[in-house]
């Protein structure tokens, strides 16, 4: 009788919540490609065009990351020092036409970046470099542009609790054009694994904000459900400048497959896929698409990534 009662309590402690992972590096390499077109017919202007990108990421952190259950779900706040490094190629062409002039053109960014972040005595010292090289042609203008340029970022942070985090981050623009911004997290933590984020990001002059939160929570057996929302103010000067929300949700199966899907106020919409092949291996892929009115431009993309995490 005793047995059995032990039994039924294991069962129940077990239902969701599959035995923790820790990983200490994650490494991604990801291929996307993207075709757009823009048609403004009371400005006579016309244009269409795709990209690709490949690219490489790579991050490491000092101490084991434990999972929450699914084997790419962690804590909200990072509490550990890491490393990270990465390289992208991105190619894209492109077609115009304006008041009946025509013109193509070719382009291509390279970025390589390095960053870290070092935690001692609740302390975040933060910092990045990043160098990319521009390449364009446009012959009907007789565009044939190559630059590169070099940005620095700075972050001054402290953690108040495992759950909560405040940072200063600067960044050098690359073109002399210096910015600050602020940016505070939560983590409201509930039964078990399950949680409630919240983040607030606000720039220098306090113009645009942001607002996200993320709701992570197990339902059923080994089952998991993350909704997510973001909010941005902007009321900054830019001629751009407009209000933005989206949101976000992802089913797992299990700790290994799971099922996401998004949603934005400019007509954006995104549907992807992930899955472990073993507790080391993944791979997504995903497909998105904006028809927007609000600027008569359409676009949409797929993307494929393989991940190796240890």
């Amino acid at each position: 009788m005793k047995l059995s009662k032990l039994s039924g309590l294991v069962a129940v402690l077990l239902s969701n919540a599959a035995i923790a992972e820790s990983y200490q590096s994650f490494t991604t390499l990801s291929y996307s490609k993207t075709d757009y077109s823009f048609n403004t017919p009371k400005n006579i202007y016309y244009s269409k065009g795709d990209s690709s990108s490949v690219g490489l990421y790579s991050q490491y952190f000092f101490d084991e990351k434990q999972t929450l259950g699914p084997l790419n779900e962690f804590n909200y706040i990072n509490t550990s020092s890491n490393f990270s490094a990465s390289i992208n190629s991105l190619d894209s062409n492109g077609f115009s036409s304006y008041d009946a002039q025509e013109s193509s053109s070719d382009s291509s960014v390279k970025n390589v970046s390095v960053g870290g972040e070092w935690i001692t005595h609740n302390v975040i010292l933060g910092a990045s470099y990043s160098h990319y090289q521009f390449e364009t042609k446009a012959p009907a203008y007789t565009i044939d542009y190559n630059d590169n340029d070099n940005i620095y970022s700075a972050t001054l942070g402290y953690l108040v609790s495992d759950d909560f985090v405040i940072r200063a981050n600067y960044n050098d623009g690359g073109d002399g054009d210096d910015s600050f911004s602020y940016s505070a997290s939560y983590n409201l933590q509930l039964v078990d694994t399950d949680y409630i984020g919240f983040s607030y990001n606000v720039d220098e002059d306090f113009d645009i904000h942001n607002l996200s939160s993320r709701y992570f929570f197990g339902f059923a057996e080994q089952s998991y459900l993350v909704v997510g929302g973001n909010y941005t103010l902007d009321n900054s000067d830019n001629f751009f400048a407009d209000d933005y929300w989206s949101a976000n949700a992802s089913y797992y199966y299990d700790d290994k497959t799971s099922v996401s899907v998004s949603y934005a106020d400019n007509d954006f919409y995104s549907v992807g896929a992930r899955y472990f092949i073993n507790n080391n291996y993944s791979i997504q892929a995903g497909y998105n698409s904006v028809s927007g009115d609000k600027n008569q431009g359409e676009s949409e993309g797929y993307h494929f990534s393989f991940s190796a995490q240890f």
